[in-house]
């Protein structure tokens, strides 16, 4: 298959609550990939069937290096936690279909709750190398989940959000947007379905945007049809025709 590799682990920390950065050796192929794409991580010892779908956070200029972060939401992402330096992953990817730039729009707005957070940066690093005004407002339960806040600070105005209150403002991001009037030209979007839905109903209408679901796979390639999204043009595949799909085309049941 053209896009599986063996990636060697350069590192795997933990980086904030249940939440962990690993660096992975792409090697010398050519690793181009559409920010909002996804790798698919078979988990190491065969215990495992299905792969792990995981957003690509960012990658070096040369595209060798790539990072990824990910949640600790089960047994096999716990048990990816384990991976040392040194290990080889097979991985598919770069897999999906990634987040289109606007190159008429010039102020940006990302918001990214939880881990939906990790395929904004990538992304935010492309539109600041286009000049672009990037404003960032991401979501997290509390302070200890907070990850990511210094790199998302480097591409521009960044709002922190937790539910708590235990860090920035207190609330999720569509509180904080409805209490903060913020101009721009652009949406992008990454995070659980509630805020998805809520920016779809807020922006559709007024806005170009663009938002990136989460959904449970099994192929990651379109084959099994297993994570099937309704849009307005028909039943789509997440994994294949996503995660990223138009603002106001996907209908919510």
């Amino acid at each position: 298959m053209e896009n599986k590799n063996n990636m060697k682990v350069l590192s795997n920390n933990n980086i904030a609550e249940d939440t962990w950065r690993m660096s992975l050796y792409a090697g010398d192929r050519d690793f181009s990939f559409m920010a909002g794409t996804f790798l698919n991580i078979k988990l190491p010892g065969g215990r495992f069937l299905l792969r792990r779908p995981i957003s690509i956070f960012s990658a070096d200029k040369n595209n060798k290096t790539i990072d990824i972060i990910y949640k600790v939401m089960g047994e096999g992402t716990e048990y990816l936690t384990h991976t040392r330096e040194g290990e080889l992953l097979d991985v598919l990817g770069p897999l999906g279909t990634g987040f289109p730039i606007q190159d008429d729009s010039q102020s940006i707005l990302l918001v990214g709750g939880g881990v939906g957070i990790p395929p904004l940066y990538e992304l935010g690093k492309r539109l600041r190398e286009q000049n672009k005004t990037v404003i960032s407002v991401l979501g997290f339960k509390n302070s200890e989940s907070v990850f990511a806040e210094e790199e998302f600070r480097s591409l521009g105005d960044t709002h922190i959000c937790t539910d708590d209150g235990s860090a920035g403002f207190r609330g999720n991001t569509l509180d904080f947007l409805k209490d903060h009037e913020i101009d721009f030209d652009c949406l992008y979007s990454c995070g659980p379905l509630p805020m998805l839905k809520g920016l779809d109903e807020k922006y559709k209408d007024i806005k170009k945007g663009y938002l990136s679901f989460e959904e449970r796979m099994a192929c990651g390639i379109g084959a099994c049809y297993g994570c099937m999204k309704e849009t307005k043009d028909g039943l789509k595949r997440v994994c294949k025709d996503g995660p990223v799909f138009r603002l106001g085309e996907v209908i919510y049941g």
